[in-house]
């Protein structure tokens, strides 16, 4: 729980996103690369960054600008950081090349690994998804 606590405004915006195009199940195949049913701290870390990227990206058009970015709760400044192309736009590959975002999300795979076996099924997924459903309830 104590990795849920500072994400809590994040996890506030991210349940009320609705533009989602696929359900965890199917983001989830997609990270398991390999098709053995549990994905590594990489794949969990870049899944859970696409689902934030969603949540960000209000008007659902592949990249996020700043305006979107602060509107969720993100800072110019770390939008800066994070837009290493100076473009204005942030792409999904770029937020998960990201140093910055990478090290935010990256406890969350500590989170969602319940049996901290280094990997995370669908299963503790899923339940990581309720647990951090219901902190913002």
């Amino acid at each position: 729980m104590k990795l849920i606590m500072p994400l809590l405004p994040l996890l506030f915006l991210a349940s009320c996103a609705t533009n989602s195009t696929s359900s965890p199940e199917q983001r989830f195949k997609q990270a398991d690369k390999d098709g053995n049913g549990s994905v590594e701290r990489v794949e969990v870390t870049k899944l859970i960054i696409a689902e934030a990227f969603e949540m960000y990206d209000s008007n659902s058009d592949g990249v996020v600008t700043e305006a979107e970015f602060v509107a969720a709760g993100g800072t110019a400044e770390n939008f800066r950081k994070v837009n290493q192309s100076g473009s204005g736009k942030v792409t999904l590959a770029e937020a998960q090349a990201s140093p910055l975002v990478f090290n935010t999300f990256v406890g969350s795979f500590d989170e969602a690994d319940a049996n901290k076996d280094g990997k995370v099924t669908l299963a503790e997924y899923q339940s990581y998804l309720e647990l951090r459903d219901a902190a913002v309830r």
